[in-house]
């Protein structure tokens, strides 16, 4: 994706204020080793059953867009460390992914198991 030349130092900026891992990226045979921004989210209401709501955690990767311009479902990310410690070692496959068309890209992740 072609992005605007004014946008091209603001992923850099993002992931140096806020990144919290880095990870491996499998995309399709080639492998990126990125720092990005991890998000663990507990969700609640994802379903009703009979009137009790379901819950969940769901996970997201952000990092520059240009780095992960290559990314498709079913790709995978390994956390090689973070800052917390808690999400290393971790394999996500690749749900989708948000292109914010300047300088990110989220990827909306499943635990791969």
């Amino acid at each position: 994706m072609s992005r605007p030349a004014i946008f091209s130092d603001m992923a850099d900026a993002f992931v140096s204020g806020l990144g919290n891992v880095e990870a491996r990226i499998t995309i399709g045979d080639s492998t990126v080793a990125l720092r990005g921004i991890l998000r663990k989210v507990r969700e609640g209401d994802l379903l009703d059953v009979e009137g009790m709501g379901l819950e969940g955690i769901s996970y997201s990767f952000a990092a520059s867009g240009t780095a992960l311009d290559g990314v498709r479902q079913k790709d995978t990310i390994t956390i090689l460390s973070s800052d917390d410690g808690q999400e290393t070692g971790k394999v996500f496959v690749v749900a989708g992914h948000v292109d914010d068309g300047r300088a990110m890209k989220r990827l909306l992740l499943h635990e791969d198991e």
